[in-house]
């Protein structure tokens, strides 16, 4: 894993807006507990700041069951 896999919250929520709001992605996080988004490893926090891994976070999207 590099600096270069991570991207801030807000590009990452740019690139993907035709796929997610920023609600869903704010709920997202508020539940990464529960949800297995912090066991993924698709976030980090850090100077208040939240990156997303984008290729853990798809691995963890691609698996979610409804």
């Amino acid at each position: 894993m590099e600096l270069a896999d991570f991207k801030r919250k807000k590009t990452f929520l740019e690139e993907h807006q035709d796929l997610f709001t920023p609600n869903q992605v704010d709920w997202w996080i508020r539940h990464r507990e529960s949800n297995g988004l912090s066991d993924a490893g698709a976030l980090v926090k850090a100077a208040n700041q939240w990156y997303f891994n984008e290729e853990n976070f798809t691995e963890w999207f691609i698996n979610q069951k409804a």
